[in-house]
């Protein structure tokens, strides 16, 4: 029998002050808590998303996309055996946000915003090549530790150091192969979502570059946790090593997988703070061309098992003529990709201890941002990966998103479902083990069918989370946003994968929640039993404030209310 919960329908939504600009809060803003929070609970969240959306309150002078809004880093820093929260935010000072807030005008092009009006100078993109100084570098996704530094990153080739205690924006990285784009270079895109294996005790990423004359690549990277900072002279010396790297004639035309090159985060010095992170962070990486029968697909994010990383080349492709209609009518980036619905999704499998490609395996088409979680069985005498991720059945919520739409709450099509595949790595088959294990709903239209019948649950989510100590493991739990069709982010779920139930549910009249993060109790034994962290905004009030809720019973623990509102922030990490 399906479930049922509360729904929005009756409800008056209004997403404007969501997706309003916010303010810094440069020192620490202690919250009022009423609540006694649990002793054992400290540590920091941080959240990144775009905080700002017009340039210097200039209605005129306004982005297209969420994601083109200037990046802003909240924390929240939380003392349980102290009772107290403290709220902290300030924006990315990239050289894009200072430049275009000089200028009164965005100097880059944006993830969906061209500030190029003119066609012709659309037209000479075409044929310049990718500069690292003149692309974006607002770094609006993720926020995470990589080796010890924060990071906040997202899909383009650019991330930021921030100061953990201050916020302060420390220095730029580049995480372009080997430094530097390769000529002609069209598009390189890479990994907002890295992966960290405790196994082995290295960060897992991916990039994929695509080019003109020199093909279609995507990069694997492992960096190692053993990787140590280098002196003057080392970073010197692998700069040497890197220049003889790019030499052309070298690479050009290499069809062999690279067996021992190097993703190299330059970290470039923006101030007397950013000094101490004058490093090299050194990986092993694995490259991979794509060959003229193939094309480089959109990959948001991707999974880690115990032994594999698991890659989804969903039929998102590369298409030349849809980068130069893209490029002349300042489109979406992703609609540089064709999507084919006629073609497989490909799941690329690569093994962790050498970055090997073990299998690539066909499976149904869908388009999918996240990715949820991925195991490993032994089942019916042959080794098979489970991998649960958000699917859809197209593509369109990408054109769905832009701001003038969310605004208005014009949100059709909902968000994606919770689908699993189980991948047989002897036979090379794709199954899915709930295929039409639900029921189209009679007199109600679907947005996504294919994705609602194979769903786990036959709930719209997106922004799943999981207990981090569960990744790449067989777990449980999954923790999301509810969006079903025009009421996008509208409640919190908490999904049982065994049971194939939604067993917590969390919704208030006219709020908005954002990505639920899970933050385990220190030596429990329950996969469930910690705290979920989320932000709430609630639409009447126009006000912001922390929720905590428990992990078992999904009931609030407290709340305690921002300064001022935040915008919707898209993700976050605990540490």
């Amino acid at each position: 029998m399906a479930q049922s919960f509360p729904s929005c329908n009756q409800e008056k939504w209004d997403n404007t002050s969501l997706f309003s600009s916010a303010q810094e809060f440069n020192d620490p803003v202690k919250l009022n808590v009423n609540t006694k929070l649990p002793s054992w609970f400290k540590g920091c969240l941080y959240r990144n998303g775009p905080g700002q959306f017009e340039l210097n309150n200039n209605p005129d002078a306004s982005v297209n996309h969420p994601f083109d809004g200037f990046a802003c880093i909240n924390k929240y820093d939380i003392d349980g055996e102290k009772n107290t929260i403290y709220f902290q935010s300030r924006f990315i000072k990239s050289r894009t946000y200072k430049e275009s807030l000089k200028r009164g005008c965005l100097v880059t092009r944006q993830f969906a915003t061209d500030p190029c009006k003119s066609l012709f100078g659309r037209f000479q993109l075409l044929f310049s090549p990718l500069n690292p100084e003149t692309y974006s570098d607002n770094t609006v996704v993720t926020i995470q530790r990589v080796n010890n530094e924060l990071l906040a990153l997202t899909e383009i080739v650019v991330g930021y150091v921030i100061d953990e205690k201050t916020l302060e924006t420390v220095a730029p990285l580049t995480s372009l192969p080997f430094t530097k784009p390769i000529p002609t270079e069209i598009l390189t895109l890479t990994a907002s979502h890295v992966m960290y294996d405790s196994k082995r005790k290295m960060t897992v990423s991916y990039a994929t570059r695509i080019s003109l004359l020199h093909g279609q690549w995507l990069d694997v990277l492992f960096i190692s946790d053993d990787d140590m900072n280098h002196s003057s002279d080392n970073t010197k010396l692998n700069k040497t090593d890197k220049d003889e790297h790019n030499n052309s004639d070298d690479n050009d035309d290499d069809d062999e997988n690279v067996d021992e090159g190097r993703f190299i985060l330059i970290h470039n010095n923006m101030n007397k703070r950013g000094k101490r992170y004058n490093q090299l962070i050194r990986s092993n990486t694995k490259t991979f061309r794509y060959y003229y029968t193939d094309s480089a697909s959109y990959m948001h994010s991707a999974s880690i098992s115990e032994d594999y990383l698991i890659l989804s080349e969903i039929p998102s492709h590369f298409s030349l003529f849809n980068t130069i209609r893209t490029i002349l009518t300042g489109d979406v980036v992703t609609n540089m990709f064709k999507w084919n619905p006629s073609l497989p999704t490909y799941f690329r499998i690569i093994r962790l201890d050498n970055g090997e490609e073990v299998a690539r395996i066909a499976g149904p088409a869908f388009f999918t941002f996240h990715h949820i979680n991925a195991y490993q069985i032994n089942e019916n005498n042959g080794n098979e990966i489970v991998i649960d991720m958000c699917t859809y059945d197209d593509n369109r919520i990408v054109d769905e998103f832009y701001l003038n739409k969310v605004r208005q709450n014009l949100f059709p099509s909902g968000f994606g479902y919770v689908r699993r595949f189980h991948l047989n790595l002897d036979t090379k088959q794709c199954s899915e083990p709930y295929k039409n294990l639900q029921q189209l709903p009679k007199g109600q239209q679907i947005a996504h069918p294919i994705s609602h019948m194979n769903s786990l649950v036959p709930v719209q989510i997106e922004f799943p989370r999981i207990n981090s100590r569960y990744i790449g493991q067989f777990y449980r739990y999954v923790y999301a946003v509810r969006g079903p069709p025009n009421y996008m982010m509208d409640a919190l779920v908490k999904i049982d994968m065994q049971t194939r139930q939604i067993c917590g549910f969390w919704q208030e009249s006219c709020t908005s929640p954002c990505e639920p993060v899970f933050v385990p109790k220190p030596e429990s034994a329950e996969e469930d039993d910690g705290i979920v962290l989320t932000i709430i905004f609630e639409q009447q009030t126009n006000k912001s404030f922390i929720l905590l809720l428990d992990g078992i019973t999904f009931k609030e623990i407290t709340r305690a209310y921002l300064p001022a509102p935040i915008p919707f922030s898209l993700h976050g990490n605990f540490y």
